[in-house]
């Protein structure tokens, strides 16, 4: 079934079985995000972590106590 006949099968659909695909296709959308994007997401914001840390521990080392 190509993307055309699709759209013209939701356009027949009662306004209730429209949401009702929606909801499906938001759901399909939801389980993408957290298997795919989701981990990236973490694994970016630890290694932002790691680098914000190291740089507040040398900035700590250099400046701290104060002279």
């Amino acid at each position: 079934m190509t993307l055309d006949e699709v759209k013209s099968a939701v356009r027949l659909m009662t306004p209730e079985d429209r949401r009702k695909v929606a909801l499906f296709i938001l759901e399909l959308e939801k389980d993408h995000f957290q298997e795919n994007v989701g981990p990236q997401i973490a694994e970016d914001l630890k290694g932002f972590t790691k680098v914000v840390q190291e740089t507040v521990d040398k900035i700590k080392k250099n400046l701290w106590p104060p002279t």
